[in-house]
């Protein structure tokens, strides 16, 4: 079974932008900086499907358009 992982842009995004990690922050309880840590870690915490649609609606792509294919 193939992992799903978002793509490099989106981690990236992730890490650079900060207003996104304190929405997904707010959405899984957890601080800004452990969202920044996740991104970088590649973290599949950042898969799950409530913060895929935060990041769908800050960043504006669809949710094929966030993962790797």
């Amino acid at each position: 079974m193939k992992k799903i992982q978002l793509k490099e842009e989106i981690y990236n995004q992730i890490r650079n932008d900060i207003p996104l990690r304190e929405k997904i922050a707010g959405k899984i309880g957890i601080t800004e900086r452990s969202v920044y840590v996740y991104a970088t870690r590649k973290s599949p915490t950042l898969n799950k499907p409530v913060v895929v649609e935060v990041m769908k609606k800050h960043i504006g792509l669809k949710e094929e358009e966030l993962f790797e294919a």
